[in-house]
């Protein structure tokens, strides 16, 4: 079963305290938080949490933020004077001659990371929280939707249907990790199915506030598009035959050095030169390749092209244009050469591939 509650003031205080939890250094978080107590009334809350952040600042080395942790202690009027007043002498020594970083080392929200305190919570007040039951499908496999989800409390398994009917988990994911990006970007269909372990809270997004929150932080925006690809060629190297043997580390290495390329309908996918050899793979929709002698093929999810292997290698003068939207992976030379060296099944998938194609 799966539960969902707009974010009204009550539920965005829970949902703020649900992601200190998460993300218990991340100043985009607190400081809002702290002001919600405030206007709740949960002053003894407030003053308590703002005391933790100064201590915690200090531990870290950040006096600076430590100090400003200390002065909202000071005007709510906590108690402990005198741990405040020596808490202080100790952040001024701390932070003087020193330059802070709100972001440091600690497990923050990348996503809001760049944003001001009043952009994080206008963007995290657009979410609806959702509370799904263990065993319950979040996201199906293949369905069409453009929703977004931030993991709060408990954990999910990420699985793919395979092309003969077998299941695959291919991750779990804890508190404060996301997914369902592909369908916000990219207008996909769902690549997998997303089934809750236990209990499990989330903030939904829709596709027009990824949309705002790119608009309003390319850097957000870019860290967010740049996991979307490695999702995505992860996901691919576990569905596509010619990488089944590969092992783990080595589908997380593509995934992590390739990345991919967006091209409307109509569009003309550029073929690379054998100046800078890649190899090419569709990730979805569909492509006509116009070869010289006026012969026409259809590409699709899986197939190869590029210059970097004469068996994917394309003739001269040959031309691809999409027929739909196409997502379209392009792997690095170094990362190509090393499975063809290693392993005997992607080197018999890329052998065959030009003779499958223009037999």
């Amino acid at each position: 079963m799966l539960a969902a509650m707009s974010l009204s003031e009550q539920k965005l205080l829970h949902s703020y305290l649900l992601l200190h939890h998460v993300f218990p250094e991340d100043m985009h978080i607190v400081r809002p938080l702290i002001q919600m107590l405030q206007r709740s009334e949960r002053i003894k809350e407030a003053r308590n949490l703002a005391l933790s952040m100064a201590r915690r600042m200090l531990a870290s080395g950040k006096g600076g933020f430590a100090l400003g942790f200390l002065a909202i202690c000071k005007q709510l009027d906590h108690p402990k004077t005198e741990e405040i007043e020596a808490l202080s002498n100790m952040a001024r020594i701390t932070s003087a001659g020193f330059q802070e970083s709100s972001s440091g080392s600690g497990h923050l929200f990348a996503l809001i990371d760049q944003l001001s305190d009043q952009e994080a919570l206008d963007f995290i007040s657009q979410a609806t929280l959702i509370q799904a039951e263990a065993g319950h499908d979040i996201v199906t496999q293949g369905e069409a939707s453009e929703t977004f989800y931030l993991i709060l409390e408990g954990s999910v398994d990420v699985r793919l249907m395979l092309a003969d009917g077998r299941s695959k988990t291919l991750t779990t994911l804890n508190a404060g990790d996301f997914f369902g990006e592909f369908a916000c970007l990219y207008k996909l269909n769902r690549t997998a199915t997303i089934s809750a372990n236990s209990l499990t809270r989330m903030l939904e997004f829709s596709s027009q506030s990824i949309t705002q929150l790119m608009e309003r932080s390319p850097l957000a925006g870019d860290q967010l598009i740049r996991t979307v690809q490695t999702r995505m060629v992860h996901a691919m190297t576990h569905a596509m035959p010619a990488f089944s043997q590969l092992p783990e580390e080595d589908k997380i290495w593509a995934a992590e050095e390739s990345v991919v390329h967006s091209y409307e309908s109509g569009e003309t996918i550029p073929i690379s030169d054998l100046s800078a050899p890649v190899c090419h793979i569709i990730l979805s929709g569909e492509a006509e390749l116009n070869m010289p002698d006026g012969q026409q093929i259809k590409l699709c999810s899986g197939d190869f092209f590029g210059t970097v292997n004469p068996h994917i290698e394309l003739p001269f003068e040959s031309e691809i244009k999409t027929k739909q939207r196409a997502l379209v992976c392009e792997m690095p030379e170094n990362i190509f050469n090393t499975f063809m060296k290693l392993y005997a099944s992607f080197e018999q998938h890329v052998e065959q591939v030009n003779t499958n194609r223009f037999i």
